[in-house]
């Protein structure tokens, strides 16, 4: 009767350590997806951010060569016509630049788009 009683402990022992066990992948499983969001959101940040950037430097381009390259029918802009789909693809993300001008100052406003991720730059070009 004895054996029995611990064949049956040792049982249960088993089974809690492997609950446990269980409890320790699953967590570090949930962990390791969540870590995995995070990267690829500053992933995207990044791209979004780099096709802004480039956006600006095509606009400055524009700006001082003194033609519209990219035919949107503004120099200074980028695909700044209200068409989503014809905007440039810079590595995976896209950009549009929107030109504001002000007395004295052209304003460029560059909008990068990856994924989840959308990142803007504003440029001011004194205007001489």
């Amino acid at each position: 009767m004895m054996k029995n009683r611990e064949r049956g402990a040792i049982g249960i022992a088993v089974i809690a350590a492997l609950v446990m066990v269980e409890v320790v992948i699953i967590v570090s499983v949930i962990g390791g997806s969540l870590q995995q969001d995070l990267t690829l959101q500053r992933i995207d940040t990044n791209r979004a951010f780099y096709a802004a950037e480039a956006g600006v430097a095509m606009a400055v381009r524009e700006e001082w060569v003194g033609a519209d390259e990219d035919g949107d029918g503004t120099v200074g802009s980028i695909s700044d016509d209200g068409n989503t789909t014809n905007d440039p693809q810079i590595g995976g993300a896209s950009v549009s630049v929107s030109r504001s001008p002000e007395t004295g100052v052209t304003i460029l406003i560059a909008i990068g788009k990856a994924e989840r991720a959308r990142r803007r730059i504003e440029l001011s070009l004194q205007d001489s």
